[in-house]
């Protein structure tokens, strides 16, 4: 058999199966990417799913499901219920390869492809991951996804292996938990040095122009963008991490820093900072209502703060094609020089109070030692956890100036975490095990199919 093989659903419509290869994890792996041809005559954007071979399958054997799936968008298309990026289809009651729920997302441009750029790709997810999506927003599933597959920004390969990474319900004490949303897909907000840029696109202004209008002095409007194409990084944030950061290419070339969403709104007092995984800018009223007539003119805005920092937005042309992405299979952790705030330059004071390093400095974790039951855990997922623990040991620890060095044995089961120990070769206070243990409970562990037990040290103010 010979690949691409096309697939006529119609006299309109026909679906191309290409055989490709892609790098992931250590070893380059083989995927069936099923392209449409014909969706843009009316008026809906082409698709591409892409699924992962499995090591045993048969290459040529490709699964017939997908073209039966596109014929149903393609009817869908031809009476006018044509779908965009970000938007969501709920599948039949058996699902797809075991996902019940699909999002259309940007694609990204695989080696060995024909150009997918304006092409929607299709992401299976999870019943749990749907609904953490639509609470707090794609574009923060997707850097959630992203992170664990250790792919930037986003994988659109789709496997029946992944598990959800959620394992039940997610509630999380967030800024995005009760706020009210706008969705911005085609829109852009990301920084680079001082200077911090909301791209609005004019198929997104009328919304954000009517959830702005609304808005009282100190209330805030948080508006879900999508992830620049230019941007070499993106903001993460879980529940428990202390400070901001960030996952990113691994080769960065434009320096962008993007966020997941862009709280404003107009207080007493203007200014510009990271919150969680988005970037929040509080404006005076005379700013605001430059804002708000900036928009309604479709005008570029602008305004600096006392010092130095400054907030952009400009507009994005309707006409505007979207590139793909070229994938970029390794993603790497990226912790930000300055935690929740983008980068600022205080006016000199004299004789200035040295500010402490914050916690995470404090506390480093070197390395773990995996006991028993290596294989039931999933190392993306350890090494988030590994990361929050670092973050509240070292909140907990920050006006800490003892050097030591102590080690945490955690059991966990299937059903959570069983036990906690704290190991040191000197005499640890009481009230301090008690403490650290306490805390540690408190955070979700990560999740294992059978018993195993990790060690972790932790350095505390080691040179």
């Amino acid at each position: 058999m010979s690949f691409p093989i096309s697939v006529n659903l119609d006299e309109s419509l026909k679906v191309e199966i290409h055989l490709h290869q892609l790098y992931l994890g250590d070893r380059d792996r083989h995927c069936w990417t099923y392209l449409t041809r014909g969706l843009q005559t009316h008026q809906q954007r082409e698709m591409c799913l892409s699924l992962l071979v499995d090591d045993e399958a048969d290459i040529e054997d490709f699964p017939k499901t997908p073209t039966k799936m596109f014929q149903l968008l393609a009817e869908r298309t031809r009476s006018g219920r044509a779908v965009v990026s970000g938007e969501s289809t709920q599948l039949a009651q058996k699902g797809m390869f075991g996902f019940p729920s699909l999002f259309y997302v940007p694609s990204i441009q695989y080696e060995g492809l024909p150009s997918v750029d304006n092409y929607l790709s299709l992401i299976l997810v999870h019943r749990e991951e749907y609904r953490y999506a639509r609470q707090y927003g794609l574009t923060r599933f997707l850097s959630r996804l992203g992170k664990f597959c250790s792919s930037f920004p986003y994988p659109t390969w789709n496997t029946p292996a992944r598990p959800s990474l959620f394992p039940s319900t997610t509630q999380e004490h967030s800024i995005l938990s009760d706020a009210s949303h706008v969705l911005a897909e085609y829109s852009y907000a990301h920084q680079l040095g001082s200077v911090l840029q909301f791209q609005l696109h004019q198929k997104d202004a009328g919304r954000v122009k009517k959830a702005l209008a609304v808005i009282q002095q100190n209330q805030i409007a948080v508006i879900n963008t999508g992830l620049s194409p230019r941007c070499d990084a993106s903001l993460y944030w879980q529940e428990g991490q202390a400070f901001p950061g960030a996952y990113a290419a691994q080769e960065e070339t434009s320096g962008l820093l993007g966020g997941n969403f862009i709280s404003i709104g107009f207080s007493q007092f203007s200014d510009i900072s990271i919150e969680e995984d988005g970037f929040s800018v509080l404006l005076s009223e005379a700013d605001w209502d430059s804002l708000h007539q900036a928009i309604s003119n479709e005008e570029t805005y602008g305004t600096e703060l006392p010092d130095g920092r400054q907030f952009v937005m400009n507009y994005l042309d309707a006409a505007e094609s979207s590139s793909a992405r070229p994938y970029n299979p390794v993603a790497v952790w990226k912790r930000l020089e300055q935690p929740a705030a983008l980068a600022k330059t205080p006016e000199p004071e004299p004789e200035p109070e040295p500010e402490p390093e914050p916690a995470r400095f404090n506390v480093r974790t070197e390395f773990y030692d995996n006991l028993p039951g290596a294989g039931s855990i999933n190392q993306d997922e350890l090494r988030i956890y590994i990361e929050r623990l670092e973050a509240t040991i070292g909140d907990a620890m920050s006006e800490e100036t003892d050097s030591f060095v102590f080690q945490l044995e955690l059991n966990m089961t299937p059903g959570g975490l069983a036990n906690v120990r704290l190991l040191s070769d000197i005499d640890l206070n009481p009230d301090f095990e008690a403490f650290i243990t306490g805390a540690v409970q408190k955070i979700e562990p990560c999740r294992v199919t059978s018993e195993i037990q990790i060690r972790v040290p932790f350095q505390i103010n080691q040179e």
